[in-house]
């Protein structure tokens, strides 16, 4: 991974990935949910297309099974807290701590997640970008956020995703929402659509 990398804000992590096999990224973010994500895995499977999943922590029993079948469905895994809470004024080591212990919650739900970190919100310093990276762990930040965290049409957020779509682009998508219809699902959709009219294809950071 780190051959193709552009270290774009530096000290803050990546932001984008290298142009070479006009690659796309996406990333979903909050999750796993119960519903969405179970919809938009069968949407990516549809389309043959592979994504990361940055995933938070829960002790419900679905939780498992569907990081499992995340994994098993060959797409990525990363970390991105066992709370979805900013971590800007937590001290290195406990945040890193705590990435760890989720790390462990995916290895016995019977999967493996790559060594990278989406912080929630966006919010790192770059002193926590470096004290993870000399722990082996990548901090992944997006070179698109179209903002369908909030319930926002559908068509309004694939003319922002658009604008942003250029082989080694990484998007930051949210499958862990608590409203509905979820607009990841029919934004992924659309996206994959002119992803693939163009005759490019999508990757896991992994």
């Amino acid at each position: 991974m780190s051959q193709t990398v552009v270290r774009r804000l530096f000290s803050r992590g990546i932001g984008r990935m290298g142009s070479q096999g006009n690659q796309i990224y996406l990333t979903y973010d909050d999750g796993p949910h119960p519903e969405v994500t179970p919809r938009l895995l069968e949407i990516l499977k549809e389309a043959d297309a592979k994504a990361t999943f940055f995933v938070v922590a829960s002790t419900e029993p679905w939780w498992g099974d569907l990081i499992r079948r995340i994994a098993s469905e060959g797409h990525g895994l990363g970390l991105h807290g066992l709370s979805h809470r900013s971590n800007f004024l937590r001290r290195n080591r406990n945040l890193s701590d705590d990435l760890s212990r989720l790390a462990e919650m995916i290895t016995k739900a019977g999967a493996q997640c790559a060594n990278l970190y989406r912080p929630p919100y966006g919010h790192v310093r770059p002193d926590t970008v470096r004290h993870l990276h000399k722990r082996g762990m990548e901090t992944v930040l997006w070179s698109s956020i179209p903002g369908d965290y909030r319930p926002v049409q559908a068509q309004t957020l694939l003319v922002r995703a658009l604008r942003d779509l250029t082989p080694g682009a990484i998007y930051a998508l949210h499958d862990g929402v608590s409203f509905t219809p979820a607009p990841v699902l029919e934004l992924t959709r659309s996206l994959l659509d002119e992803i693939h009219r163009r005759g490019w294809h999508t990757a896991s950071l992994r």
